[in-house]
C-alpha cells in the first residue's frame, strides 16, 4: 500500500539538496500549510473526477479524444509552482500507484510485452521472460513512495536500468533497496555527486555494450543530455518485439554526431519508443529509428520549475505532428503490445 510519506525532517533536507545538486530545482516546503490546503482543495473535484475515470481500466489506445480531455483537466493543479507538496496530488499519486501495484503483480505476459508508466520518466516493462524498471525514484514531497510500496515493485522486477545521473532519474535509496534485494543495477556511470558511497560499488557500468538477461537483448547506445552522459536503451524479446527508451536523450551539445546516425544507411525498426517528453531531436531521430508507437514519458515532473515542465496540453499539440500513433498514459496507466483491440 502506498501511504502518505512520514519520513523525518532530515531525510527530506537530504533529498533536496542531492536532487539540488543534480540540476533539479525541487521547491522549499511551503511552510502555510493551510493556504497549500486551501489550493488543494480547489482542484479536488478534477482530481477526483479523473481518478474515477481512470479506475475504469480503460485501455490505453491513440486517438482517444476522451482520454485527451481527461488529463488536461489535471494540468491546472500540475502546473502549480507547490504542485509537489498540494495533499491532492499526493492523493492521487498514491491511489495510481496503489492501482498499479495491484495490476502489476496480478499482470501474466505470455506473449509481446506490458508496459506501466509511473512518475517522471519510470516505466516498468513485462515480457514473458523478464520485467525491468527504469530510473525508478523514491521521490519527495506528496509525490513519495513509501517503502512497503516500493519495496512490492522490486520484488516483481529483475533488473534496473538508470539512463542518467539527474536526480529525478537515479536515487541511491533506491540503490540500496537494489543491493539488499540482489538485485542488478546498470547505469552508464555513478553519479558524481555519489562520491564516496560505498553502496555504488553495486552498480555495474553499462555504455555501448550488450547483454542478455534471461535471454531478452539490451544494447545501450552513447547518448547525451547536453554534456551529460546518457543511456538510450534497447529492448529485444526472444519474440521479436523491440522496445526503446531514450532517458533524456537530448543531442544539442552533439550535433552531427547523434548515436542514431549509425543507421543511416537502413533504419531501425522497433515496436515501441518512450522518448521524453521534450525531446528536441525527436523529428531527427525518427528518420532514422522507426517505431510503430510512440509512449510519451516524462512530462508533469515537478521537481522541475514550471517553465521546465511539459503538459499534458502541449503533448496533444506536439506528438500528432511527429508522423507516429502515439498513447499518453497517466501515472500507473499500461500499454500492451500488441494492442488489443
Amino acid at each position: 500500500m502506498i501511504m502518505k510519506k512520514t519520513a523525518p525532517l532530515v531525510a527530506a533536507i537530504a533529498w533536496v539538496f542531492l536532487a539540488a545538486a543534480a540540476a533539479l530545482a525541487i521547491p522549499a516546503e511551503p511552510q502555510d500549510k493551510a493556504a497549500l490546503q486551501a489550493l488543494s482543495d480547489q482542484y479536488q473535484g478534477a482530481v477526483d473526477a479523473v481518478l474515477e475515470w481512470l479506475s475504469g481500466g480503460r485501455a490505453v489506445l491513440p486517438d482517444d479524444p476522451e482520454r485527451k480531455d481527461m488529463l488536461l483537466r489535471l494540468d491546472p493543479v500540475l502546473l502549480e509552482p507547490d504542485a509537489g507538496y498540494l495533499p491532492v496530488v499526493g492523493r492521487f499519486f498514491r491511489a495510481r500507484m496503489d492501482a498499479f501495484l495491484r495490476d502489476f503483480e496480478n499482470t501474466r505476459v505470455d506473449s509481446g510485452a506490458v508496459i506501466w508508466k509511473l512518475y517522471n520518466h519510470t516505466e516498468v516493462i513485462k515480457t514473458p521472460e523478464v520485467t525491468l524498471v527504469t530510473d525508478l525514484i523514491q521521490g519527495w514531497g506528496e509525490i513519495y513512495w513509501d517503502d512497503a510500496g516500493i519495496d512490492r515493485l522490486i520484488a516483481g522486477v529483475d533488473a534496473m536500468l538508470i539512463t542518467h545521473e539527474h536526480g529525478d532519474h537515479v536515487d541511491l535509496r533506491v540503490l540500496r533497496k537494489f543491493k539488499a534485494a540482489g538485485k542488478p543495477v546498470y547505469a552508464p556511470n555513478v553519479p558524481s555527486w555519489w562520491a564516496g558511497e560505498a553502496d555504488t560499488e553495486y552498480i555495474t557500468l553499462f555504455r555501448d555494450a550488450s547483454m542478455e538477461i534471461n535471454g531478452v537483448k539490451i544494447h545501450a547506445f552513447p547518448a547525451f543530455q547536453k554534456t551529460t552522459i546518457n543511456n538510450v536503451y534497447l529492448i529485444e524479446t526472444p519474440g521479436g518485439v523491440r522496445i526503446m527508451h531514450l532517458g533524456d536523450d537530448n543531442e544539442s551539445m552533439k550535433m552531427g554526431q547523434e548515436w542514431f546516425r549509425i543507421f543511416k544507411k537502413k533504419p531501425l525498426e522497433i515496436d515501441v519508443l518512450i522518448p521524453n517528453c521534450w525531446c528536441p531531436n525527436l523529428a531527427l531521430l525518427l528518420n532514422f529509428v522507426k517505431p510503430k508507437l510512440m509512449i510519451s514519458s516524462h512530462e508533469h515532473e515537478v521537481g522541475h520549475p514550471v517553465a521546465g515542465r511539459r503538459e499534458y496540453g502541449e503533448l496533444y499539440k506536439v506528438l500528432p505532428t511527429v508522423g507516429v500513433p502515439f498513447v499518453v498514459p497517466a501515472w500507473g496507466e499500461k500499454v500492451v503490445w500488441p494492442p488489443v483491440q
